[in-house]
């Protein structure tokens, strides 16, 4: 696990810088600059390092501790509604549309999956309790970025669309939760294996704008890095929007 750390350290020193909020509240993305260029060198170096330190890992172990499907030659898994396959003998991640499979080149879901697959040192993982917390709960006060910041994109998109964004919650296989605190949805989302996360949407009234919050559950740091919340976060929203946009 310790060679994750290294690989994650440089997740935590870029997630603030990657994305900044303009004045309008969306997330934009430093284009045309030295620095986009440099992070991009350094996303592809690190998809390659996640590749050589999933390859020291027990896929064996890996394949008990997820039930994950395989064969002689890859891993299979499902992310946010998505087939997956880690390849056995040089790491590498596909993803399967229309009947293809196709190298994934997302550098959040592949070392998201990475991190999910590789990071827990617990033989067997601790199960999950049921009790749900925002992300800013595992961390003090201000020592990371807010996940508020990811989120107003999103809420501007699913507003007015309640019923497209229940539609898109159930085809990527959420499951539908009691009203709670007021939010017009709430759906446990299924990530990986039994991993989940709870995701609530209150639309826009004539008072407050749409919001969205996701939860966490008490024990989601055996599961992965603090730092990879933030990925996977932005990668179930996106997967949400696409389905609301299909």
């Amino acid at each position: 696990m310790k060679a994750f750390i290294i690989c994650y350290n440089f997740l935590k020193g870029i997630t603030a810088a990657i994305y900044h909020k303009n004045f309008e509240g969306n997330i934009t993305q430093t284009k045309g600059t030295y620095m986009e260029k440099n992070l991009t060198d350094n996303y592809e170096k690190q998809i390659y390092i996640g590749r050589d330190l999933f390859l020291k890992y027990d896929q064996d172990m890996l394949i008990k501790k997820y039930k994950l499907k395989n064969d002689h030659a890859y891993l299979y898994l499902n992310y946010i509604g998505t087939e997956y396959r880690v390849s056995r003998s040089d790491g590498s991640i596909e993803y399967i549309a229309e009947g293809i499979w196709k190298i994934c080149k997302e550098y959040s879901i592949v070392m998201t999956i990475y991190d999910l697959l590789c990071y827990s040192e617990d033989k067997p993982l601790p199960p999950l309790t049921g009790q749900w917390q925002p992300v800013t709960r595992f961390i003090p006060t201000g020592s990371s970025p807010s996940g508020d910041v990811f989120t107003p994109k999103y809420e501007a998109a699913f507003s007015g669309k309640v019923n497209a964004v229940s539609q898109a919650c159930l085809c990527l296989g959420g499951e539908l939760q009691k009203r709670l605190a007021g939010a017009d949805l709430t759906f446990e989302m299924p990530v990986m294996g039994d991993f989940s996360v709870l995701f609530q949407f209150w639309d826009a009234d004539e008072e407050f704008p749409a919001k969205i919050l996701l939860l966490w559950d008490k024990v989601s740091l055996s599961y992965l890095h603090f730092e990879t919340t933030f990925y996977l976060q932005g990668d179930l929203l996106e997967a949400i929007l696409q389905k609301v946009n299909s």
